[in-house]
């Protein structure tokens, strides 16, 4: 089985590839339900999950999401008939060699670049209307801060290939549609 995570800051399309891996079938964890899921069990604001984020992480180790994230993978491994996974969100470095480690050499990280200033970010989130989404730039700003302070930088570097979301919706919608096509190949290859 092939193994796509994805890393980028916040507001790259990271959720829009898995939109598109969705609509093709392809079993998609994303690792931010582990945090939504956190939140809820406290009783907590939405708006608290990097604090909660930034807690579990303090608490029990930089890759304590992608552990948590493992039963969730695990179980779409087993009922899926698909030949290609997507793990949304990766957040750090700590998570992507956890991944690496214990999913194997079917994992492969790949980055979505994308080369727009937190101003165009930010209109990409006012639309997306997300619940635990921040409400002003500054907010990301400190969001964006806060997660390179969890490794986000080193993880982009580890990419295995890089996606630039330059473009419009619909053409990097086929960027990403052709990635998990030629995905799906060689993983049909391998069987």
């Amino acid at each position: 089985m092939k193994i796509i995570a994805f890393v980028g800051m916040p507001a790259s399309g990271k959720s829009e590839a898995s939109n598109v891996a969705r609509e093709m079938g392809i079993p998609v964890v994303t690792m931010g339900d582990v945090i939504r899921r956190e939140v809820e069990l406290r009783g907590a604001d939405p708006a608290d999950g990097g604090k909660i984020a930034t807690e579990l992480r303090k608490t029990e180790g930089m890759d304590a999401i992608a552990k948590r994230c493992m039963v969730m993978i695990q179980e779409k491994m087993n009922v899926s008939g698909s030949n290609v996974l997507v793990i949304d969100g990766v957040r750090g470095i700590a998570e992507v060699d956890y991944f690496k480690e214990h999913l194997g050499a079917g994992f492969m990280l790949v980055s979505i670049a994308i080369d727009s200033p937190v101003e165009e970010r930010f209109e990409r989130i006012v639309i997306r209307k997300r619940e635990d989404d921040m409400d002003s730039i500054e907010k990301l700003k400190e969001r964006d801060d806060r997660e390179i302070g969890w490794g986000m930088g080193d993880a982009i570097l580890a990419s295995d290939r890089v996606i630039e979301n330059k473009s419009s919706l619909s053409e990097y919608r086929e960027k990403i549609r052709k990635l998990f096509e030629e995905m799906m190949d060689e993983g049909r290859k391998n069987l």
